[in-house]
């Protein structure tokens, strides 16, 4: 059994989430957990580390064949290894998808950042197209998907697991994307990087939906969330479509080198070695969630969207008063949320539940004390 209470003191270890704060500070923003990676991930990697050598890399194959087989184990799919290109990571992997098709974007918000930022990495504009809300859950509008179209919009981007808002989408919802993506000529980039971490419905992965989805889709993916490695930056496409395979390929030529081989040495353990400690964490994390959703029910002005995957959870706090939430709560509370305006939402924060729950008691234990209960106010 893993202990995912451990408080691990991550200051002063250059890490992005915990240093340039002093003081109480709990940071609950940028996505990285606050957990050990697995063991086997460590063990992996010290043997390797122990070996003293850190040549190049030439494992693409048995890499291949690890996708492969995760595909067929985890969603009953056989891929072919051709279809699958190695990247980086799932965001330059993203970038390099966008460029393929050499036209505007389209997404859904809110939506995270970097996806936000990648007109800025291609060099074209983008097209924000708010999700809606259907008896409290966040889905597709497509008829105001429709109307904001016009012919530069040559690629749409799904995130499933949506981040932030949780949304894990069902056959049908997807079956909708891709009939709106082929009718509308668009190439689909579909960011499934959190699609180990769910907690209600099942991860379906772009490209399985149907044949129309193999044609016009790039999927990708990567371990970097779910075993807790995004330092250790390894990934995929699932490209079954030969000729945009043809061209991503070419746009990454020269771009992208090898893997580095502690990444490599942790791929391969995180998806062949893994599965025990991922289901652990996959029910802390669901208690997390619980958690979180039960506390903000209790304080006065928050709401919250109920969560189906992701350690990430969509606070809306429009009706606490609150001018800007974000700077609200670290200057009253000293905690770090992630801010709902660089998600293209404002009046709202993104939470990172991924962490001991002794940090989620204190931190909303702070913010009732600053906001006061509903139950105080009845």
């Amino acid at each position: 059994m893993v202990n995912y209470d451990e408080i691990i003191d991550r200051r002063n270890t250059a890490c992005s989430k915990w240093d340039g704060q002093g003081g109480d500070y709990i940071p609950l923003w940028i996505s990285d957990m606050d957990f050990k990676s697995a063991e086997p991930i460590l063990n992996a990697i010290t043997k390797r580390v122990n070996h003293g050598v850190f040549g190049y890399t030439h494992d693409e194959k048995k890499l291949e064949e690890i996708v492969y087989d995760f595909y067929k184990k985890e969603y009953n799919y056989e891929i072919k290894k051709e279809w699958i290109v190695l990247i980086p990571s799932v965001m330059p992997g993203a970038t390099m998808a966008c460029r393929v098709a050499k036209g505007d974007i389209m997404f859904n918000t809110p939506m995270y950042p970097h996806i936000r930022r990648l007109p800025g990495e291609v060099n074209c504009n983008a097209l924000e197209v708010p999700l809606k809300l259907v008896n409290d859950k966040y889905t597709f509008d497509f008829e105001a998907m429709k109307e904001a179209l016009d012919e530069n919009i040559k690629v749409f981007v799904l995130c499933n697991p949506h981040n932030p808002v949780g949304r894990v989408y069902s056959r049908e919802e997807l079956e909708n994307v891709i009939k709106f993506c082929d009718e509308n000529n668009l190439l689909l980039v579909s960011d499934e990087i959190h699609s180990e971490l769910i907690f209600e419905g099942k991860h379906i992965p772009a490209f399985t939906i149907n044949e129309k989805a193999k044609n016009i889709s790039i999927t990708l993916a990567s371990p970097a969330k779910t075993y807790n490695i995004p330092a250790l930056p390894l990934g995929f496409a699932i490209i079954p479509n030969e000729e945009i395979r043809k061209i991503y390929k070419k746009e990454i030529l020269g771009v992208f080198g090898h893997p580095a081989v502690l990444s490599v040495e942790a791929f391969k353990s995180a998806y062949t070695e893994c599965d025990e400690w991922k289901n652990e964490l996959l029910q802390y994390l669901k208690e997390n969630r619980d958690y979180v959703e039960e506390r903000v029910s209790r304080i006065k002005g928050l709401k919250i969207n109920h969560n189906e995957g992701t350690y990430l959870a969509w606070i809306d706090a429009r009706e606490a008063s609150i001018e800007y939430p974000y700077k609200f709560f670290l200057d009253k509370t000293n905690i770090k949320f992630s801010d709902g305006v660089d998600f293209g939402r404002e009046g709202f924060i993104r939470i990172n539940f991924g962490c001991p729950r002794a940090n989620l008691k204190e931190a909303f234990d702070r913010i009732e004390k600053v906001l006061g209960s509903v139950n105080s106010f009845v």
